[in-house]
């Protein structure tokens, strides 16, 4: 057990990050290891299925337009198939409108965060988890 930057002792969770633009993955990336988190990235969906091949993680944070291949929500119907993944959180980060949050949850997305935002938006969301 960890020391968050909160003085809260917790568990280090483990969290897929899978995002193309690279200003928005390093951002991210940042943010979770100032929150103590594990981190395991992917720059798109196909990576991100190599990846998890032999990875355990406990959340999953998904940007939704990955690019050309495998969309965020195609890679997230793909991920909760597997049996180990199947209980485990997927969160879309995208900075579409939270309209489209009735389609992610059908897909299996637990819940949405919107680009752009800050560390204590992104800590308060992953606290649910």
């Amino acid at each position: 057990m960890t020391e968050s930057i909160h003085g809260k002792p917790r568990i280090n969770k483990t969290v897929l990050v899978v995002e193309d633009d690279f200003a928005s993955k390093q951002y991210l990336l940042l943010l979770l290891k100032k929150l103590d988190y594990q981190v395991h990235s992917a720059d798109s969906g196909e990576q991100a299925l190599t990846l998890m091949k032999d990875k355990e993680v406990d959340l999953m944070l998904l940007d939704i337009a990955l690019g050309p291949g495998i969309s965020g929500i195609e890679l997230g119907i793909i991920l909760k198939k597997e049996k180990r993944l199947s209980k485990t959180p997927m969160i879309a980060v995208s900075a579409f409108s939270k309209d489209k949050f009735r389609k992610l949850k059908t897909a299996g997305f637990a819940d949405y965060l919107a680009k752009p935002f800050t560390m204590n938006q992104l800590k308060t969301l992953l606290e649910q988890y």
